[in-house]
């Protein structure tokens, strides 16, 4: 989908918010009751960990942060 080693995403904290925010968008169309958005945000939720927690490999580039 889009490039999961980019320099941006090296601190952790920074994948872990990612993931955060997924799970709460998760927690706020439960409490909703909206089933439909519930399973949009459940498949991102889900691609968010694979990604961005089991899968994430750094960057080759050595890691450097230049924003």
């Amino acid at each position: 989908m889009f490039d999961t080693s980019h320099p941006w995403f090296a601190p952790l904290y920074r994948r872990v918010l990612i993931v955060a925010v997924c799970f709460l968008w998760l927690i706020v169309e439960s409490i909703a009751d909206q089933p439909f958005w519930q399973i949009i945000s459940f498949a991102v939720l889900a691609y968010a960990i694979w990604a961005f927690l089991y899968k994430y490999e750094p960057p080759s580039d050595g890691g450097s942060n230049e924003d």
